[in-house]
């Protein structure tokens, strides 16, 4: 006994010897997760958001966690952690009869809020970009982006998840669905909610959910002051979702899910003189794995298939292929790959929309505890289905962006991307090249 006990004793005193604190200096700031629902139901095009993981074996000092970043704005059992980025960048847009470029100055303003409770959690997002041409004619593209994430646990079995969004954007010139030849194009809101529960049945999982989705399209002008309205867009989808999940190995949780929703457009019969409504019904199956820091994410394949209500516009089906994998192979290295299928509307005449298959690649590496390197590779293919002939498009991206840590508040960062939209038969073909630098101040 007294030589267990001499043991106890010099093991704590050699563990209060350790240092606990890492200095600012040597980390570099993480930027913070936010929170993805991938069972959102819409038949919008749904962009992914990529989750970067944290490096494998990253040391971590659990009784006073210091990663180096700004600990943020305390508010009693929340913390509010603000941002701003101003940059200034240089654009080109080129086709094969013109060439426009503009020089930019861009505000990006960014927040999240999130909770310390015990048992519930709450996590509000928020983030606008403005911009303010210095010269060039070239439209500004300002949006905005608001999203609050609400887990209640009412008992140990029984979640809801309460998700609501708006989305605010300006139609680029690339859209399917933009006005061709406008000098301003529309403005576009997106107002969506979903309630979820999910509850725990021994060794299997189920959920519900339920969504509403409401779009409002603005109008479009074209040259000598002639207005397009955009009122025959506007609709509002209303969807329930069901999910089983085989949840006896929390590595590897099978998962088989099957939708159906309702799109209704303001207009029953739009300026083409064609009911836009459809039934969207949808089903797959897939996987969610956990490894923990090394691998983790959800893959999926299914099909989808809108019936519309108007007898001369075909129906769409397809199989659809959704994936989000975070792969750190190494410390301070992480990658992340997303696949995604989406059926984009249509308001042009004889066409009931287009399918949208994208692919996208993200790298990031910690090259110092300071400086972050990220490249991004993405590539699509939209698919047009209907009566009329229009070229279906290939979309190559390619984005290289870096960010250096001056200290836990202050970074500056510069990007530099390429976009090609290449239009299969026509000389249509848009090239999108754009160069950045700013300051990023966080607290």
């Amino acid at each position: 006994m007294a030589l267990i006990y001499m043991l106890l004793a010099s093991t704590a005193s050699l563990a209060q010897s350790l240092p606990t604190d890492l200095t600012a200096e040597e980390l570099a700031s993480e930027t913070p997760q936010s929170v993805t629902n991938l069972n959102q139901l819409s038949e919008l095009d749904r962009a992914r958001q990529n989750i970067s993981t944290g490096a494998i074996n990253e040391p971590r000092d659990l009784a006073n966690a210091d990663d180096g970043s700004a600990p943020g704005i305390r508010l009693g059992t929340l913390t509010l952690r603000p941002s701003i980025q101003n940059q200034v960048i240089y654009e080109r847009q080129k086709t094969a009869t013109s060439t426009q470029t503009r020089t930019y100055n861009q505000t990006n303003l960014g927040a999240t809020l999130e909770s310390d409770w015990s048992r519930h959690s709450l996590n509000v997002t928020g983030s606008a970009i403005l911009q303010k041409n210095i010269r060039g004619t070239i439209e500004e593209s300002p949006s905005v982006d608001l999203t609050s994430y609400l887990e209640f646990n009412i008992n140990d079995l029984l979640t809801a998840n309460l998700i609501s969004s708006y989305n605010f954007s300006k139609e680029n010139r690339n859209d399917p669905t933009a006005v061709s030849n406008a000098t301003s194009q529309a403005n576009i809101h997106t107002f969506s909610t979903s309630l979820g529960l999910t509850k725990e049945l021994g060794i299997l999982r189920g959920s519900v959910t339920g969504s509403l989705t409401r779009v409002i399209n603005g109008d479009a002008t074209l040259p000598g002051n002639i207005i397009v309205s955009g009122d025959d867009r506007d609709r509002t989808n209303l969807g329930i979702a069901l999910r089983l999940q085989y949840a006896a190995n929390p590595v590897l949780m099978p998962f088989i899910e099957g939708e159906i929703s309702k799109t209704n457009y303001d207009q029953n019969i739009d300026s083409t003189g064609t009911n836009r409504e459809f039934t969207s019904y949808g089903l797959r199956t897939g996987v969610t794995a956990d490894l923990g820091d090394k691998l983790s994410g959800e893959a999926s394949i299914g099909y989808i298939a809108n019936i519309f209500e108007d007898a001369t516009l075909p129906d769409i089906k397809t199989a659809t292929f959704e994936s989000e994998l975070n792969w750190s192979p190494r410390r301070g290295t992480s990658a992340t790959f997303g696949l995604a299928t989406s059926v984009e509307p249509s308001t042009t005449a004889g066409q009931s929309g287009s399918i949208l298959y994208a692919g996208t690649f993200d790298l990031s590496q910690e090259i110092t505890r300071r400086l972050n390197a990220t490249l991004g590779l993405d590539y699509s293919v939209r698919d047009f289905r209907g009566s009329t002939s229009i070229p279906n498009e290939s979309i190559y991206g390619a984005s290289l962006a870096f960010d250096w840590a001056i200290n836990r508040y202050l970074s500056m960062n510069g990007d530099l991307s390429f976009t090609r939209t290449d239009r299969v038969g026509s000389a249509d073909d848009v090239d999108d090249t754009s160069i950045g630098f700013g300051l990023t101040l966080t607290r």
